[in-house]
This record gives C-alpha cells, structure tokens and sequence, in this order.
C-alpha cells in the first residue's frame, strides 16, 4: 500500500499510494501531480520517484486547524523540510509528539507506522526526501553522535536523528529551489535530481554535526535554540531593513557577546554573513521569478544603492544581477 492520507470524517481518502496515474520517461523516473478541495483546506502534491529514493513537495492551505490521519507501511529514512506552516505529529508506537515549524528541517526514520498530523497554520509548504534505508545508511557518518541513529534503524524504532530540528539555511533554500524547479529531461533530470538530494543531506548532516546541542535534551540547550530560531526569523522579516545586533540580542532577550556566539554555532556563519546571504538568495529568486527591475530587486533586500547591490550579488554568485535578468 505505502502511504494512506484521509480524514475521520470523511469516507473518501485523500491520498492512497498506487492509486494515481504516473508518467515515466525514458530515464524510468515516474512521477504524478494532484490537487485536492475539500471544504476545510485544498492544495496539490506532487511526487517524483527514483530508484533509491523518493522526492515529494507540496502546498495547501486551511481554513482552520485541520487533522489528518495517515498509515505508512514502509520501512524509510526520510529528509523533512518545513518550508511554511506549523504541524504537531503523533505516531502510535513513538512517546510524544514530533513539531516543526516554518523554516525546519530533521531527519526521521519509521517503518510500519500509522498516527496523525494536527495542521496549526494556515499555509504549509513541505518537502520530504524518503530515502531506502540501506541506501541512507552508506553515508551516514562513522561518528558517536549518529551511532544512536543507525542502531534505530537497525532495531526498526521509530525517532529522528537530532532532538531538535534546525533551520532550513539559504544554501538548503537553493538546492530545494533547484529541485522543485528542475528543467532537465530524462537522463540528465535523474543525474540533477540524485546530486541535489546527496547535496542536501550532506548540509544537513554536517550542520548536526557541527551543532553542540544537537544530542543535547537539557532545558538550557533548548531554550537558547528557541532564541536563535527567533533570532533568525526577525532577521528574515527585515531583510529590507536589517536590525542592528544590540537591538536583535534585546528582542531574543540575551546580550550581544552570546547572540554572535552561539548564532554562529547553530547556523554555521556570523549574524551578519546569514542576513548577506539571505539577500541574495531572495534577491537571485526575485530575478529569477518577477518582472523586476535590478534597481527595484535592490531596494526590495535593502541596498539603497543599486551598484552596491550589484558588487555584492557579483561577489556572491560570481555574475552581474543584470545577467540573469537578460
């Protein structure tokens, strides 16, 4: 069967494996796309699967707080990516729930497991990677800090590889906009698709790893997480007009010395090479995907001068902005 997507008080089924018309091409990489309007939320999902793993992404939006009730019987590693939306995951062999929020990502495995997810937003936009296991297993790293996780796999326990999930960083960003927006065909799709999606576990793995309190479950490590992740969600909301660091540290409520420290630590760069960063990441999407001027796109990440924009988007991505809009 795979995967069952319903709700209680319906008798139709939303999503049923098996039960949608794929295409395939010459590559043999078969995929469909759907969408579904129910009263309370509608949206579409599509799915693309390969041999080793199965990429699926998806956007819906609700009414108000919806559940849906899912059976999985499969045995998967799966990459989360919460990109919009807030959701709580409960499981019927797994104590507590799973949560995550807009921005997150973590690693889960489960096998033969059924629960629901409870949807508290009003938009989600996701992307699941399910990887075969003895497929994952070849690059998992041969460090202490994953040795818990492998030994979930090899006793067929439900869990996720981090006990707390992570941002989604502007790099993750890229390579999930590349995967969504694949243009190749064929052969050449399945080569794009393999090397993005071994790219992206390779930025998650190591930003665990590199995380001091990514196996840590004191309260302590949790809430300066919490703080960071608002931290970088005020950074995200002024992009056009950045913050200055006594004034984020006030708003997260710790001091400026501690902030820059342990910023740096869980997003793996400076405060201010994360909000670099991010603008030209939203700067290069805006010219990828809007009938926008150079000089508009510069006001709109909050360079008042449209040569500084352009030295700054050369520096980072080695091309003029104007280039890409042409």
């Amino acid at each position: 069967m795979g995967v069952k997507l319903y709700l209680r008080d319906l008798e139709e089924i939303i999503f049923e494996t098996g039960q949608q018309q794929y295409h395939i091409d010459n590559a043999g990489t078969s995929e469909f796309k759907f969408t579904f309007d129910y009263e309370k939320f509608n949206g579409w999902y599509k799915e693309i699967v390969l041999d080793n793993f199965k990429i699926s992404y998806g956007s819906g939006s609700f009414a108000e707080k919806t559940t849906i009730f899912f059976e999985f019987d499969e045995e998967t590693v799966e990459m989360h990516f919460s990109i919009k939306g807030n959701s709580s995951t409960s499981m019927d062999t797994l104590d507590g729930g799973f949560l995550i929020g807009p921005n997150s990502h973590n690693i889960f495995y489960g096998n033969d497991f059924r629960g629901k997810i409870e949807w508290n937003s009003k938009e989600m936009f996701f992307l699941e990677i399910n990887l075969k296991p003895v497929f994952f297993e070849q690059y998992l790293p041969t460090n202490g800090q994953f040795d818990f996780f492998k030994k979930l796999i090899q006793n067929k326990e439900l869990g996720t590889i981090s006990s707390h999930n992570h941002p989604i960083t502007p790099q993750m960003f890229q390579i999930i906009n590349d995967i969504i927006n694949c243009h190749w065909k064929n052969e050449y799709r399945r080569l794009f698709l393999e090397s993005k999606v071994m790219e992206l576990l390779l930025l998650q793995l190591d930003q665990m790893q590199q995380c001091e309190y990514c196996f840590s479950n004191s309260d302590t490590s949790r809430t300066m997480i919490d703080k960071m992740h608002l931290a970088r969600d005020i950074i995200i909301g002024k992009l056009n007009d950045p913050i200055s660091l006594p004034d984020l540290a006030r708003m997260v409520s710790t001091n400026e010395c501690t902030l820059k420290k342990e910023f740096k630590n869980i997003y793996g760069k400076t405060v201010f090479g994360y909000i670099r960063d991010a603008k030209m990441q939203k700067a290069k999407n805006l010219l990828l995907h809007n009938n926008l001027s150079v000089t508009e796109i510069s006001e709109m990440v909050g360079y008042k001068n449209p040569q500084h924009f352009s030295s700054a988007f050369k520096k980072q991505f080695g091309v003029v902005p104007s280039s890409i809009k042409s």
